[in-house]
């Protein structure tokens, strides 16, 4: 009981705009614990496709480090996306920027972002993700050496772009090698130096109804009982996607109330647990808000 008590205590009392300064900076990323969110920018499109309600911005106050972005061409611009459904945002105008602003006011912390081609030409998203990445102002912003073992104190005030469809020769952050779709597996990172890292991904999404709901979350604790399995001197990194869909009765929604609050327990109990990257969706809701502290207090 009094261990429950001490972790239901907030670590990091007030805003969590700041919570990567209480780091080492020695702390290697892949030793940490990062709060994300799935399909980041997707709070319209309608029950199906909803999977969260905070805005970019709100999710970055409330302490979330990790965003799923989903790109397509739109209006000669990088349109966020989820499946069809436009997110009446873009890349290049709002999303980019609002992570490089967040940034300059808060540069102890550092960003990781998956970007993901969403459909429409793989040419011209080519073009506009190498454009927007090429910027001179933009590109201090971002991690460009990648290593293993990546301190914190290397990437705060930064951006690390875990590529999923790789755009140009010598691209900023690394590229996913071996993610495959709806699945765990090992995966690699590679950075455009030639730097690898093994990550153990876990990325099942799709269901055939919400009573496979224990399946997912059967799917979440492997990976995470493997991920804090690794030994000390490792530098494996892992991602963990603890959203999933059944459709067309288990939604986004009804399988993160559940999923969410069923792995927040869990963390409870190993308050210390190195978790890698969590993506989930609904982070604002109270299941969301619990695993999020859950997650971040794990680094303390």
């Amino acid at each position: 009981m009094l261990s429950w008590f001490l972790c239901a205590k907030p670590a990091f009392a007030g805003s969590k705009g700041d919570w990567m300064k209480l780091l080492s900076d020695t702390l290697p990323v892949c030793k940490l614990s990062i709060p994300g969110t799935h399909d980041s920018g997707a709070i319209y499109g309608g029950c199906m496709l909803k999977t969260q309600d905070a805005g970019i911005f709100s999710q970055l106050e409330l302490g979330i480090r990790a965003f799923d972005i989903r790109l397509a061409e739109k209006d000669g611009k990088l349109g966020v996306f989820h499946s069809h459904a436009f997110q009446n945002m873009y890349w290049e105008t709002d999303v980019l920027p609002t992570f490089i602003k967040f940034l300059k006011e808060h540069p102890s912390e550092m960003l990781i972002v998956s970007l993901k081609r969403e459909g429409g030409s793989s040419e011209a998203y080519a073009s506009l993700v190498e454009t927007s990445l090429s910027a001179i102002d933009a590109k201090p912003f971002f991690v460009w050496n990648f290593c293993q073992d990546l301190a914190l104190g290397d990437c705060r005030g930064k951006i690390l772009f875990l590529h999923r469809d790789v755009v140009m020769n010598k691209y900023p952050g690394t590229a996913c090698e071996g993610w495959k779709d709806d699945a765990t597996c090992l995966m690699t990172l590679r950075g455009s130096n030639g730097a690898e890292a093994q990550v153990l991904l876990q990325d099942e999404y799709q269901y055939a109804s919400d009573e496979e709901v224990g399946l997912k979350i059967e799917a979440c604790m492997r990976n995470l009982h493997n991920v804090a399995a690794e030994p000390s001197p490792s530098y494996r990194w892992a991602i963990s996607f603890v959203s999933a869909t059944g459709l067309p009765l288990g939604t986004p929604e009804v399988f993160a109330k559940q999923v969410n609050k069923f792995v927040s327990e869990y963390l409870k109990q190993r308050r210390s647990q190195m978790c890698g990257i969590v993506f989930m969706d609904f982070v604002q809701r109270p299941e969301g808000l619990e695993l999020l502290d859950c997650l971040i207090r794990g680094n303390n």
